[in-house]
């Protein structure tokens, strides 16, 4: 994935070693700063965009071949998505996730009861009468002392399981580039890569 995703990029001559001498050891290396030019344009048109729902297991060049016929495209879904590191910032599939949690916990029942934070409950989700958006829950962090002083109501436990769970859960939802506009994108992105 990472050669793909890359191979659009630019090389440029940098000074790995940063010694400033009068002879300065060169390498080539792939010029990162040209991303935040790309993103720059392709983000000014909105209406080229349209929000996907990545289904449990499914990888990024899996989805770019089945949406846009050829993996090349790969790149795009990272790039209007902002994402910078594709194994930590793309939604695990059920296995790696439960693997992630037991590594980091030590085992899943222990990361299910372990408390991450306190959280108060300024609003609760609420299904509005004639659409379909629900008017979104507002939380917030707290310490445990505020915690024992607010109302049962209003107030939860966010145990480690349920917080990793939600923030995989969260890489989920994703923008696409709307396949009648990828390959006018392709092309904007070699200009610039010149």
């Amino acid at each position: 994935m990472s050669s793909e995703f890359f191979s659009n990029y630019p090389r440029i001559a940098y000074d790995i070693t940063g010694s400033n001498s009068t002879v300065p050891d060169y390498t080539v290396a792939v010029n990162l700063l040209i991303r935040n030019k790309l993103r720059d344009a392709v983000e000014d048109d909105v209406t080229i965009y349209y929000p996907y729902v990545v289904p449990e297991g499914m990888r990024p060049d899996v989805l770019s071949y089945q949406y846009y016929g050829d993996t090349i495209y790969t790149w795009t879904i990272f790039l209007v998505n902002n994402i910078l590191d594709p194994y930590w910032e793309w939604p695990l599939s059920y296995k790696d996730f439960r693997g992630y949690v037991s590594s980091k916990y030590g085992s899943i029942p222990t990361a299910q009861s372990q408390i991450h934070h306190y959280e108060y409950i300024a609003r609760a989700r609420a299904e509005k009468t004639g659409t379909s958006d629900p008017v979104p829950a507002y939380r917030l962090e707290i310490d445990y002392q505020t915690y024992t002083e607010t109302a049962g109501d209003a107030r939860e436990i966010i145990y480690s399981y349920g917080y990793e769970k939600d923030l995989n859960e969260s890489k989920r939802e994703i923008q696409l580039i709307d396949s009648a506009y990828i390959q006018s994108v392709q092309d904007e992105a070699r200009g610039l890569f010149r």
